[in-house]
């Protein structure tokens, strides 16, 4: 268990009514030397945090962040910040609450209630602390061309050229990594954890371009054809086999009920008896395992779109199944 954790759970179980009575006489005092909110919007923010901080108690991190954040909002004070700070690093965010550790750390303490803001700021400032080792880092890396002349993106989000090769303060989770140089495009994705550093390299050179070629819309088309195909052609192949077996388990059918051996519903013929059986095992796997590849090799090729690139089909007849290439 880390120390975090244990920090956490520690303030977690603390006394509520302790932890809301201090949000409440933050809130009660007016910030010196800041901007002053009137008393309606002020009664709106403790009762936004009170709720914020029941809801942390409970456990219940999304709500309790939803409600500090605009407690916060309304009136910035270290009490607010602080428990903000902790609900972001409940959900996961551990950029975003060690941003608000340190905010929380810096913000004017608001005149009377000295005692328990300091408090605040000086908890933040040791939360923040156990906190930073355990940020992951991920450092992008570009080779095969010139830092400057490419475009990279994280998560969607533009990324500064001089950041390129620099450790990367993000959250745990899956991150997505895209560099754009002229008309060519790399992509990684990074899946990282708490206190991992790692890298996300995007390589321009020609032998990645061989190694690393994104698959095109007509070949995944193609593929997804050719799937298709042997699908077809697996289904149909079990259908005839079903078919066959049928017919033949039908004869063996006709010759037990013919044969003096087999009467009233019994057949000293075992073997006879035996063959019938296994005929119609074959019989109806085969139409089974048939139906379902060649479905699933429809499904395949309606699903696979347009394309100028020949399609296949299959042909069932008595006896035969066959590809049909259509142009």
């Amino acid at each position: 268990m880390s120390r975090f954790t244990r920090l956490g759970r520690g303030a977690r179980r603390s006394g509520a009514g302790v932890l809301v009575v201090a949000t409440l006489l933050a809130l009660g005092a007016r910030p010196a030397h800041a901007q002053d909110i009137d008393d309606a919007s002020r009664t709106a923010a403790r009762a936004l945090g009170n709720s914020g901080v029941e809801a942390y108690q409970a456990g219940n991190y999304k709500d309790a962040s939803e409600r500090l954040e605009k407690s916060y909002a309304i009136a910035r004070v270290p009490s607010l910040g602080l428990w903000s700070a902790r609900a972001l690093r409940q959900l996961g965010l551990l950029v975003e609450s060690a941003n608000r550790y340190l905010e929380t750390v810096s913000l004017q303490i608001p005149a009377g209630d000295y005692e328990i803001q300091k408090q605040a700021q000086a908890d933040a400032q040791k939360e923040f602390d156990i906190l930073k080792p355990i940020i992951p880092a991920l450092t992008i890396e570009i080779k095969g061309a010139k830092r400057e002349e490419v475009a990279v993106t994280v998560d969607g989000v533009p990324l500064a050229a001089s950041l390129l090769g620099e450790p990367r303060l993000v959250n745990p989770g899956l991150h997505k990594v895209a560099g754009t140089h002229g008309a060519v495009r790399r992509e990684a994705a990074v899946l990282i954890a708490e206190g991992q550093k790692a890298p996300a390299v995007l390589d321009f050179g020609p032998q990645a371009a061989v190694k690393g070629a994104p698959v095109e819309e007509d070949e995944a088309g193609s593929t997804q054809n050719t799937l298709a195909a042997v699908a077809l052609a697996a289904g149909g192949a079990g259908i005839v086999v079903g078919g066959i077996t049928g017919v033949m388990a039908l004869g063996k059918k006709n010759t037990i009920d013919s044969s003096p051996a087999c009467e009233n519903d019994r057949c000293s013929d075992k073997s006879l008896v035996d063959s019938y059986s296994t005929l119609r095992t074959v019989s109806t796997i085969g139409f089974i395992v048939g139906g379902v590849l060649a479905a699933t090799g429809v499904t395949l090729l309606l699903t696979a779109g347009p394309s100028d690139k020949p399609k296949t089909g299959l042909l069932i007849g008595p006896g035969s199944v066959s590809l049909r290439r259509t142009f």
